[in-house]
């Protein structure tokens, strides 16, 4: 009886691991129609507000007091796609922040999500981009200081030369295009902001800006760019 029982179950295998992928199917769908349901619930809350902070392709990296938002929703980060219509009201936020997340857009994917960011923003609501900096990446590249790579190592990333490290900021994590300062601000620009600065990791002009940045570059400073601009009052 139970060498039966020991031949059977390699039989029943399949169809017990069919049923556990359908159960967690099943479950997935479940738990994606209950996120969409606190995201309209969140949206009504948020009705009439103009003081709203969005921290937009926040993945993991949640700031106090401001409302997380990522495409892949979870149970800490709103779910939205940047590059497309948002929910809000227009004029509903103060300030609108994203930190490595505008790499990761093509060009008019870039150039739609500033033009939400404008319109949601309130007058002279604040917007801060922080992104790889192409021109200081460059720099980095051509002075090829073996303390840089050493770092660049340090922080995870797989690079046997200057040429890795740089296209690792090219290629890896699925980026789409790297900014140098004139090219963003040129997009701030037509998305009709003004008042646009460069500023330093960590560092701004704008108090409510000052502080928030997560992903410390260390000895890489000038690997990421930060721009500050101002919807026109």
């Amino acid at each position: 009886m139970i060498k039966r029982l020991i031949l059977a179950v390699p039989a029943v295998r399949p169809a017990v691991e069919a049923a556990y992928r359908r159960e967690r199917r099943r479950r997935e769908r479940r738990r994606q129609r209950e996120i969409e349901e606190r995201d309209r619930r969140t949206v009504a809350e948020l009705a009439g507000r103009t003081d709203l902070r969005l921290n937009v392709g926040s993945s993991g990296n949640h700031l106090a007091g401001w409302l997380s938002i990522d495409i892949r929703a979870d149970d800490h980060c709103f779910g939205m796609d940047a590059a497309k219509p948002w929910p809000f009201e227009t004029g509903a936020a103060e300030a609108v922040n994203s930190e490595h997340f505008v790499e990761h857009l093509s060009l008019d994917e870039a150039a739609a999500y500033l033009r939400e960011a404008y319109r949601v923003l309130r007058p002279g609501g604040l917007i801060r981009t922080t992104t790889p900096n192409l021109r200081g990446l460059a720099e980095l590249f051509i002075e090829a200081d073996p303390r840089m790579l050493e770092v660049h190592r340090s922080h995870g990333y797989q690079a046997a030369t200057h040429g890795d490290m740089l296209n690792n900021y090219f290629y890896s994590w699925e980026h789409r295009h790297i900014y140098d300062f004139e090219s963003l601000a040129a997009l701030l620009r037509e998305a009709g902001f003004e008042d646009i600065r460069e500023e330093s990791y960590g560092e701004s002009s704008h108090a409510l800006l000052r502080g928030i940045d997560r992903h410390d570059p260390e000895e890489l400073g000038r690997s990421v760019l930060c721009v500050d601009a101002v919807k026109p009052a």
